[in-house]
């Protein structure tokens, strides 16, 4: 048999081989197109077209009993005029920075802690202990650390400081403005730090140990080796926690809104509590897409400037 008849391809006869065949040559020839199809209509469904619906409601004025009416960018206009507006801004900023710097720092200091335990089974323990409270859902953390600001004597701080002598009746944290704040900020931290001691652990473990020897070597001090090389080695993890920590508690819901619903007053109101009064409450779903639009704007250009300046300045 010659090698012509060997490797010549067969034309297909019926008209389920003919489908076969021309379905196998489309994917031969969109082999890109084949594999990034599915998650390219995913994307479009689940991201793509509510975001293009939220910002065509933005452009809606809705009033309850009447039917929609376009005002371009005049809800956009009234949110920017709103002094209220600028005030749930800047709780906002103070919730999600706040929590950032909470949940980094401890995370910190706990992985460094869990890295210098010598020995590797007892390590992994540590991290899974600490994992656990990434586990709960937030909404169920909200519930847990809204016992433990009970403004009572069975509330557990306020129970632990009158034990301590540290104060002699019991503080109503939640419902007092100068520490509802504080209350909700250290519980979001507390739910988000095992994320950053997780990956900052993973940082810890990948630097080099002749480094430290090195150091030890060159006569280098504890807090020199710390900021020369730990701190060094640990910019690209410390630059993703910082960054998704952020965007998670900027537009974050789920521990507010148990813990205190905005209260005491508009004290911890922030834009994600805002934007459910505005729309789920009032029923102005106009606007409060406008502030929704407003935070995905406020995001994209917070992230595309960290990813492209920061991170993409530690890669150079």
């Amino acid at each position: 048999m010659s090698l012509e008849s060997e490797t010549s391809f067969t034309i297909p006869e019926t008209k389920y081989e003919q489908i076969r065949y021309r379905a196998s040559q489309f994917a031969n020839d969109h082999i890109l197109l084949v594999l990034l199809g599915p998650a390219i209509l995913a994307i479009t469904a689940i991201f793509v077209y509510p975001v293009f619906y939220l910002f065509r409601q933005s452009l809606y004025l809705t009033i309850p009993g009447s039917v929609e009416r376009f005002v371009g960018i005049q809800n956009f206009v009234t949110m920017f005029q709103r002094a209220s507006f600028w005030d749930y801004f800047l709780n906002t900023l103070i919730y999600s920075f706040g929590s950032l710097v909470i949940s980094l720092g401890t995370g910190l200091v706990i992985a460094l802690a869990i890295n210098h335990v010598t020995h590797s089974k007892l390590r992994d323990v540590y991290s899974t202990l600490l994992m656990f409270s990434w586990a709960i859902p937030l909404a169920v953390v909200a519930l847990i650390w809204k016992w433990m600001f009970t403004g009572n004597q069975l509330g557990f701080f306020n129970m632990a400081l009158m034990d301590l002598g540290l104060i002699s009746s019991p503080i109503s944290w939640l419902a007092t403005q100068e520490f509802a704040m504080l209350a909700v900020t250290l519980t979001d931290a507390w739910a988000r730090m095992p994320f950053a001691m997780l990956l900052l652990l993973a940082g810890l473990q990948s630097i080099p140990e002749h480094m430290y020897d090195a150091a030890k070597v060159d006569g280098a001090t504890t807090f020199q080796t710390f900021r020369a090389i730990t701190v060094q080695y640990l910019r690209p993890y410390i630059a993703i926690v910082a960054l998704i920590n952020w965007m998670f508690a900027f537009r974050a819901f789920a521990v507010v809104f148990p813990m205190t619903k905005g209260g005491p007053g508009t004290s911890t109101t922030i834009f994600s509590i805002h934007i459910y009064r505005e729309g789920m409450i009032n029923f102005n779903y106009g606007y409060a897409s406008a502030v929704a639009v407003f935070i995905i704007g406020i995001t994209l250009v917070v992230a595309t400037f960290y990813v492209t300046k920061v991170m993409g300045g530690m890669e150079e």
